[in-house]
């Protein structure tokens, strides 16, 4: 089943300009209101699941689904292999945690199970619009683009007590029983805002999310799954379906900037319409000066646009 059908029924159509800031000033002055705390991820493509880099890829050479169990060995095998390269130290700074060594894999494109995110609404809004190439050719002008806003409200391992020390620990803090055991770690979310490891992190507000593979269960054996509709009339898709769509246990709710409060840990999306990009890409440069060039301020990012004219192939 295609990701979009699972977003659809939660999706805010933005087909201009003024829809946007309508979207983003409703989520800002309820979040100001009730002292929650947003990210922001767009994708130039609605039709894309929400999926870590490393959930796609395992899912693409499994032809299925993977379960947290087999995620996990993955994942501990590539850190394993990172270890035997001798990338775990970086010159001047010592042995990296765990997190920030899948901060630098995220970096240099590696698979992991961080999802990229933003703290600022409208960096989220140009990784939404961005132009982006295949072989010299524009590869999703024409697609309707997808930004989602997620609440991290008491998610953030920053600021919370007991998951401070994920960020410096050098083993994978997920994996103790506690964690495993209480279900917590497949049935929510965590978020991390890292410290300014690169200038791409700093110019992008980034951090990340990241979670478990979403079960079918929560704590005390309450249901987990993903609603088919807004108004939950419709059930549940299977959890599998889900997972498919989204590798993480978030919550779709449907926005609405006159009704009711923010639910906890609730994810908006917005389909921002493929005839909307051009002119919210040229607003986003004359208001801030994002383009590739301030979004991606390293060499990684100039290999990657500032040659796009050139054919790879």
């Amino acid at each position: 089943m295609p990701a979009s059908f699972f977003w659809t029924p939660f999706e805010t159509v933005i087909n201009n300009y003024a829809d946007l800031v309508a979207a983003i000033d409703g989520i800002l002055n309820k979040a100001k209101a009730e002292n929650k705390q947003f990210a922001w991820r767009g994708q130039v493509n609605a039709g894309w699941a929400l999926h870590s880099s490393l959930y796609r890829r395992l899912k693409l050479t499994l032809g299925s689904n993977p379960v947290e169990s087999r995620f996990s060995s993955e994942e501990q095998g590539i850190l394993a292999n990172l270890h035997r390269w001798g990338l775990y130290n970086i010159q001047g700074r010592g042995r990296l945690s765990i997190l920030n060594q899948l901060a630098m894999l995220q970096h240099f494109g590696a698979p992991t199970r961080l999802i990229d995110v933003s703290f600022n609404a409208w960096v989220g809004v140009f990784f939404a619009v961005e132009q982006k190439w295949s072989n010299a050719e524009l590869s999703s002008e024409n697609d309707d683009a997808r930004l989602f806003a997620i609440d991290v409200t008491n998610k953030l391992i920053n600021e919370h007590a007991n998951r401070r020390e994920w960020e410096d620990a050098y083993s994978r803090s997920w994996t103790d029983p506690a964690i495993i055991n209480s279900k917590e770690w497949t049935t929510s979310f965590f978020a991390w805002k890292p410290p300014s490891l690169d200038a791409r992190i700093s110019a992008q507000n980034g951090g990340f999310i990241f979670g478990g593979v979403p079960s079918a269960t929560g704590p005390n054996n309450t249901r987990f799954q993903f609603p088919k509709s807004a108004d939950y009339t419709q059930g549940w898709w299977p959890i599998d379906t889900g997972r498919g769509a989204c590798s993480l246990a978030l919550r779709p709710h449907k926005f609405s900037a006159n009704v009711g409060a923010i639910p906890n840990s609730a994810c908006y999306t917005f389909r921002i319409s493929a005839a909307a990009k051009e002119d919210i890409r040229k607003r986003l440069e004359l208001m801030f000066g994002y383009k590739h060039s301030t979004i991606y301020p390293d060499y990684t990012g100039f290999s990657e646009f500032a040659v796009s004219h050139l054919k790879r192939w």
